[in-house]
């Protein structure tokens, strides 16, 4: 063996032994950081899910009121025209079949010139 002799032999399993120490405490470390990286994922997935589930459900609320507000407001424009039909159906309701023979009489009289009419 020369010039090394007996003594280098252990001291070079020493230093293997060292060197696969620190890589074994490494490798340690780094499964560690992957459980940790892999817990961190799956909070942040079901963080994200939440919000993601809760945003749904304020859309679909949106939308019910926006659908209800629609219709209110197409109950009020159909409560009017009714309203506006009644009014009219009164005020024809007011004249006898006579006077409105006569009111469209002056008005056909009014428009075609003719000054025949009562």
């Amino acid at each position: 063996m020369g010039a090394r002799g007996p003594s280098v032999i252990p001291m070079e399993q020493s230093t293997l032994a060292e060197v696969l120490g620190v890589e074994k405490e490494t490798r340690d470390k780094l499964d560690a950081e992957r459980e940790q990286a892999g817990k961190w994922l799956e909070n942040a997935r079901r963080e994200i899910e939440q919000a993601h589930l809760a945003e749904l459900a304020r859309l679909r609320e949106s939308v019910a009121q926006g659908e209800e507000a629609a219709r209110q407001a197409a109950r009020d424009k159909a409560a009017e025209i009714v309203r506006q039909a009644e009014i009219a159906a009164r005020q024809a309701d007011r004249f006898q079949d006579d006077e409105l023979r006569q009111l469209i009489l002056r008005h056909i009289s009014v428009l075609t010139g003719r000054r025949d009419a009562p």
